[in-house]
């Protein structure tokens, strides 16, 4: 027995044909429309979610004369936060600068108002082994426009910071060091002070 040819009409040409020639045609209209509306998409979600982020640059690489060394001796110059699983293993401190008139706000990052605490976490940081393409590094926490928000000194290579408004930026933690994060802690992974 053979299989019965369902007809169907072809409004643009005019013609009628197989029910395989209108599905293939039809097939054809949809991936195009499919693929316009994805392409408008993800044009939409980049403009729109790329441009309220913060993002991080590094020191070494555009040359800034700014050393951590710098920030920890003008210290009283700078509203300090740091971040990690506690004070024993730092993931990053936040250097922000108290004459600028725009606003970091950093929920879960503790207030350092002690210069001693300031030089233990710093030199832990500075201790933790080269990870892969993670060590300790100072970078500098930019908004779009360009405008310095402040300093992050972390072994970490990223920062994750969202801005509410044009003055004022979230800054998010990092939670473990790298050597904890990726090593899982199950080795000795600092260099000790000789």
């Amino acid at each position: 027995m053979a299989p019965k040819k369902a007809l169907c009409i072809v409004y643009e040409g005019g013609e009628i044909g197989s029910s395989l020639q209108c599905t293939w045609r039809g097939m054809v209209k949809m991936k195009k429309r499919f693929g316009s509306v994805l392409v408008v998409a993800a044009l939409v979600l980049t403009v729109c979610g790329c441009a309220s982020y913060g993002y991080v640059r590094s020191q070494m690489v555009y040359g800034n004369r700014i050393t951590v060394q710098n920030l920890v001796k003008a210290w009283q110059d700078y509203t300090i936060y740091f971040t990690g699983h506690g004070r024993g293993h730092p993931s990053a401190v936040l250097f922000k600068p108290k004459d600028d008139d725009r606003v970091i706000i950093a929920d879960r990052w503790w207030k350092v108002e002690n210069h001693e605490i300031l030089t233990d976490l710093v030199d832990s940081i500075q201790r933790q082994l080269p990870i892969a393409y993670y060590y300790p590094r100072l970078l500098e926490l930019l908004g779009p426009d360009n405008h310095r928000y402040g300093y992050v000194f972390t072994s970490w290579d990223h920062v994750v910071a969202k801005l509410i408004d044009d003055r004022t930026m979230v800054v998010y933690d990092l939670p473990l060091p790298p050597y904890l994060a990726i090593d899982g802690g199950d080795g000795p992974r600092e260099r000790r002070p000789r």
